[in-house]
């Protein structure tokens, strides 16, 4: 059986499925009911904990909705410490979403409401964000200065709180990229006890990425790998897309520079399609440079060449000097083994300004040891020593051996402490695992079923709906059928009564039969005249291929030459608008002919008027009418509702619109509709 739908059909399951659809998403997300919570501040601890938790899943943009519902009521609530936490939760949000403008916003608001009630915690909180997000714009000069105020509240913090361990951590950065690797290697493992006390998984994959990042310094780039592989398993575990992209990148650069180029090309891949799915600019843009070092590597050097020149375009779209960085040294190495050092002289060059400009001392001895190379290839012996001198200004002892012991000794000492821990962990993560697999097993079934029930739901309504329209239909053409004889009955039925009865009347008069048969007859001959009128009117109006306005214009067009001509009567019928293709209904079609109707042959058969003017304009969704002639006009309040003035109204109600009647005696009549055309 084949079954088909109209529009109205098509759109109520539209609709229905769009509910369903919300309903579905609504069961997905699980938001609670916050009315649940009659106490205003135990509300806002739920709220600020669930938005938190949809960050921790990278569920961004419901985070940011559910949490500036609960800024709202904390400032309408005047609870400065909730409207602090929520504004700085809002900022970590943005800037998961690389949003950084926004992200900035909120964690000023956040700033002020922090300080102006001496919120040491959040204060630390704020400087931590900014640092993350100028580090990653790459505006290394904006990130120092956050550095000096994270070292100021250090001291006032928990040395186990979270806060304290992020400053630990950037503290490490920041001394790392100063190649003092000894005071980066303290801040990193102080930052690994935090995250440990405080179970941030997270951040410990974190510490993990960067001692792998100094062992890499050191040479030991086995056992960096086998930190970074840590870090990734548990950002896979944990469902964190982004950290997963960026450890991805740095397993990359760990197989490249081991020559190991498939799984070198394969994780970066990996991380490519995550920061597109992201859409992580500066993720790309790194992903670039890694494919662009492997196909170096494989002196694949067009393939190389057009990655290091994608990774360059969206760094200077975005200024951002980290990417670049990296981007010119790629390309500019590239060209050094491509054996072209006139063409890598200026990507060198612009690599060490950059390192420069950025205080990057790693960088700076990279690119004096290039530049070197180079300007030796070219035969410039002046500038390749120039170049090495540079090189020996920079290199320090970061590379010594007491460096590594010292590493070793910190390692050594963390691993005892973390083993503790795992060992009296391991039995109730196991539980919790069990127990978070039958919640959602659970939880599953419940959508399912609940799934089911809405689509048979749906069905029933459907099919309801259906009934109902069919049934309605049914209605309107037996009430069209009503209307129909009514008005034969009416317009029709009463004139043929009249001219039976005229016409018996003719036949029993006897004297004077001839002049009163004629007087009769001509009376017969106007009653025949105003049934075949009337029924034209009927059977135009009933008519569907007559129901455009263009259809109905062209027979009051008709109508107005037919009776005004023979009366020598000048006239214009102008219209105004875009007609074509608009629709109205029987009846208000019909109504508003026989209203224009009335209006034209009042003013031929009562004006006595020389010029009439009709216009007839569509005003957005009004149907605008004007009959105006010179007539000699009437007094109103004595006419009453003589000359079918109050037919015309009676039909301008019925239209909904509104008729306005103008007239004074010898001053002429003005008749004015207005009709809404839907």
């Amino acid at each position: 059986m084949q079954v088909s739908f109209n529009k109205r059909e098509f759109k109520s399951i539209a609709i229905f499925f769009a509910i369903l659809f919300i309903s579905v998403s609504r069961i997905a997300a699980q938001e609670p009911d916050w009315n649940t919570y009659p106490d205003v501040k135990v509300r806002l601890t739920a709220m600020q904990k669930y938005g938190y938790g949809l960050i921790k899943k990278q569920q961004f943009d419901q985070a940011i909705l559910v949490l500036n519902k609960g800024l709202k009521i904390s400032k309408q609530a005047s609870l400065d410490s909730f409207a602090c936490v929520f504004s700085y939760t809002i900022g970590l949000g943005y800037r998961y979403k690389s949003n950084f403008d926004s992200s900035f916003y909120y964690l000023e608001d956040a700033k002020k409401i922090a300080v102006q009630k001496k919120y040491i915690n959040y204060q630390a909180a704020i400087q931590i964000e900014s640092y993350a997000i100028f580090n990653r714009m790459g505006k290394a000069d904006s990130a120092a200065v956050v550095v000096d105020r994270m070292m100021d509240l250090l001291p006032l913090l928990d040395s186990n709180s979270d806060e304290s361990g992020k400053i630990q951590l950037y503290l490490g950065h920041n001394d790392k990229h100063k190649a003092k690797y000894t005071e980066s290697l303290t801040h990193y493992y102080k930052a690994l006890r935090a995250f440990g006390y405080q179970k941030d998984s997270v951040n410990e994959g974190v510490i993990y990425i960067s001692l792998a990042n100094v062992l890499v310094i050191l040479g030991q780039q086995d056992k960096a790998l086998v930190y970074h592989q840590q870090a990734a398993e548990l950002f896979t575990l944990m469902g964190r897309r982004y950290e997963l992209m960026n450890e991805l990148l740095n397993i990359t650069d760990m197989y490249y520079t081991s020559n190991r180029l498939d799984s070198a090309e394969q994780s970066a891949r990996q991380a490519l399609s995550i920061a597109e799915a992201l859409n992580d600019k500066t993720a790309q843009s790194f992903a670039y440079i890694h494919l662009g070092n492997i196909y170096k590597l494989r002196k694949t050097y067009p393939a190389a060449e057009n990655y290091f020149i994608q990774s360059i375009h969206i760094g200077e779209a975005l200024h951002n000097n980290n990417t670049l960085i990296e981007s010119y040294k790629g390309l500019g190495e590239m060209y050094m083994a491509e054996q072209q050092p006139l063409k890598a002289k200026p990507w060198l060059e612009k690599h060490l300004q950059l390192s420069k400009q950025e205080k990057d001392i790693e960088e700076i001895i990279e690119s004096s040891v290039d530049l070197a190379a180079n300007a030796n290839a070219l035969h410039d012996y002046a500038s390749a020593y120039a170049y090495q001198k540079l090189y020996s200004e920079y290199k320090d002892s970061a590379y010594t051996e007491a460096t590594s012991k010292s590493m070793a000794e910190m390692e050594s000492k963390y691993q005892a402490e973390k083993k503790e821990k795992e060992i009296s962990l391991l039995k109730k993560d196991q539980q919790l695992d069990r127990l978070s697999l039958q919640k959602q097993k659970n939880f599953q079934v419940g959508a399912i079923i609940f799934l089911l029930l809405l689509l048979l739901i749906g069905f029933l309504v459907i099919n309801r709906y259906r009934v109902l329209q069919r049934a309605k239909r049914m209605i309107d053409i037996e009430r069209m059928r009503n209307t129909i004889a009514r008005d034969l009955h009416d317009d029709i039925g009463s004139t043929l009564t009249s001219i039976n009865i005229l016409s018996k009347v003719a036949l029993q008069q006897k004297p004077n039969r001839d002049e009163l048969m004629d007087s009769n007859m001509r009376k017969i001959k106007e009653r025949s005249s105003a049934i075949m009128e009337s029924m034209g009117d009927i059977v135009w109006a009933i008519n569907p291929q007559n129901d455009t306005i263009e259809q109905m214009i062209s027979r009051m067009k008709e109508f107005a030459g037919g009776i005004l001509e023979p009366l020598d009567i000048n006239y214009d019928f102008t219209e105004q608008g875009n007609f074509s293709g608009m629709k109205m209904d029987v009846k208000k079609r019909k109504d508003f002919y026989l209203l224009f109707k009335e209006a034209v042959n009042n003013a031929a058969k009562y004006s006595h008027c020389k010029n009439l003017h009709i216009r007839l304009q569509q005003d957005q969704q009004l149907l605008h009418l004007e009959v105006v002639d010179d007539g000699k006009g009437f007094n109103e309040k004595e006419t009453k509702n003589g000359n079918g003035l109050g037919n015309m109204r009676e039909r301008a109600s019925a239209l909904g619109g509104k008729i306005y009647i103008s007239t004074a005696v010898s001053k002429g009549t003005s008749i004015v509709l207005d009709v809404p055309i839907t």
